[in-house]
């Protein structure tokens, strides 16, 4: 049996954890990444700082790996296999402003129900739903929480590479809305955007659970039979978590509203 555990001798043994050949300097020869070793909050901030374009060629590449395989994609990055795809945050970075840039263009956020009935509840309205554009990430902080309680130490993963994967899955979420805000801009009628906010609240949720579960069962190497009642405990923290971030971060911008007004 393969043993799937994170250990220091893992990377401490001569071989390139991107392509696997033998390593003897610390570029491999055959693909010229850098001699990989365990990750850390300080690697993941210096790669990422580093790495500060937006897009490079293989953005594409690495984003249909991880909507066909987030879990494996993580798996790979946190194990050494890093030349092969986009950093997580700078793919994160590009697909939150691709998506800020759809969501201005639709105008979706300034359209609501209620509009017009109250002048003084339009406005809170309308700078609520302007701070809460930045929401997109609280997600990260729910996968992370899922991961990490329902999973703990399994595998060995420290926190740093429990992070990797939350951002990773939450990359996946964030092309899933984008994919699915596209017929707003075909149609920016405000009934229709209406509409569209009303049908997509039936799947959107069920949607991004999917995704996450998948992510862990990939990333931890999980046998449904086996493993149904810690990956039903993983789930269960991420809905709870996710539910409640929001209702916390909606709360607090309306707070912040209500001050300032």
């Amino acid at each position: 049996m393969i043993d799937d555990t994170m250990s220091a001798a893992w990377f401490d043994a001569p071989i390139c954890r991107n392509c696997e050949e033998p390593l003897s300097t610390r570029y491999c020869a055959q693909c010229g990444q850098k001699a990989a070793s365990r990750l850390t909050l300080k690697d993941i901030a210096k790669e990422g700082w580093e790495r500060v374009r937006l897009f490079e060629k293989d953005s594409v590449t690495t984003l249909w790996h991880l909507i066909t395989s987030p879990g494996l994609v993580a798996r790979d990055y946190v194990r050494g296999k890093r030349s092969s795809y986009m950093h997580p945050l700078k793919l994160l970075v590009a697909l939150v402003a691709i998506l800020l840039v759809v969501l201005a263009a639709s105008q979706y956020f300034q359209h609501f129900a209620f509009a017009g009935r109250n002048g003084d509840v339009d406005r809170m309205a309308e700078r609520v739903i302007a701070y809460g554009n930045w929401s997109f990430t609280l997600g990260i902080v729910a996968i992370f929480l899922g991961s990490w309680i329902g999973f703990g130490r399994r595998l060995n993963y420290n926190l740093t590479e429990h992070a990797v994967l939350a951002i990773c899955c939450q990359n996946v979420i964030l092309a899933f809305i984008i994919v699915n805000l596209l017929p707003t801009l075909v149609w920016p009628d405000p009934h229709f955007i209406l509409l569209h906010k009303q049908a997509s609240s039936y799947y959107l949720y069920a949607a991004k659970l999917g995704i996450v579960a998948w992510a862990y069962t990939q990333f931890f190497r999980l046998k449904l039979a086996r493993d149904w009642l810690r990956l039903g405990l993983g789930c269960l923290v991420y809905v709870i978590a996710s539910w409640s971030l929001l209702r916390l971060y909606a709360a607090a911008i309306l707070w912040f509203v209500e001050r300032s007004n």
